[in-house]
């Protein structure tokens, strides 16, 4: 059986400033002409993170001779952390100065305008990739969240909704940040088309789904209010109705759902 549901809806930092990971090969070189074996090594910008933990993810030790490709392997390895926006390596006589700009703390994070996500809901999953005060702020981290929540709210049916964020920096390479999220109305169904069926009518089918195109209940049961989640289950239904009469290769080969103004 070929099954196609066809939905209309009513839809109303990592900046790298000195030297980065990509430009690390041309500083590099300008270090490689004067390569040198390490005397000393300081640590320069710090303000949060701990000698120690530079030290720790820096594969240069006192006593090795730096030349480019070590200088590369160090740059790269620093930058991996995620706690850096900008490094420098340069010489000091014997001395390796390592210089860094941290990236910002958060300090803090508000979400507001979610109806259908429960905000200690969001605030967990926000604080598992890292958003939450007192973590270190990553840009991309924060656009994949807004994309994330996008796409969950498309999910409910939600084709409206606009997910805005803003990031307001302070005094001590401090962040606030903000979602902002504008869920919109529910898309609303205005038909279900099935195609393929032969041993069952398009009507005796229907009455198997939960969503309905627009009925005189709609207005208290909500089944006229599209959902991705809701479809599937639907669809899944589907299937066990044929199943138990006894239609073993019974199959969905494609759902396609488009979109109108």
């Amino acid at each position: 059986m070929h099954l196609r549901s066809i939905i209309h809806a009513t839809l109303a930092l990592a900046a790298v400033g000195i030297i980065d990971a990509q430009d690390s090969p041309a500083h590099a070189q300008a270090l490689s002409q004067q390569d040198f074996v390490v005397g000393d090594i300081r640590i320069e910008g710090l303000q949060r993170i701990s000698e120690g933990t530079v030290y720790n993810y820096l594969p240069v030790n006192i006593g090795d001779r730096l030349d480019e490709r070590r200088i590369a392997e160090a740059l790269r390895a620093l930058f991996a952390t995620g706690f850096f926006r900008d490094v420098e390596l340069r010489r000091d006589g014997g001395t390796l100065v390592v210089a860094v700009l941290e990236r910002p703390s958060i300090e803090s994070f508000e979400i507001k305008g979610n109806k259908d996500i429960k905000t200690p809901d969001l605030q967990r999953s926000m604080r598992n990739v890292g958003l939450a005060p007192g973590k270190t702020f990553d840009q991309s981290t924060l656009d994949e969240v807004r994309q994330y929540l996008t796409d969950q709210y498309f999910a409910r049916g939600k084709y409206g909704v606009r997910v805005d964020t803003q990031v307001e920096e302070v005094p001590g390479n401090k962040v606030k940040l903000t979602i902002d999220i504008k869920e919109g109305k529910r898309a609303r169904i205005r038909q279900i088309n099935i195609a393929g069926n032969t041993a069952f009518d398009d009507e005796e089918l229907l009455d198997v789904f939960e969503l309905r195109t627009p009925n005189w209940l709609s207005w208290y049961r909500q089944d006229d209010r599209y959902g991705r989640e809701a479809l599937s289950g639907d669809l899944e239904k589907l299937r066990s109705y044929y199943m138990d009469r006894g239609y073993a290769n019974f199959a969905v080969t494609s759902t396609q759902v488009a979109i109108a103004p």
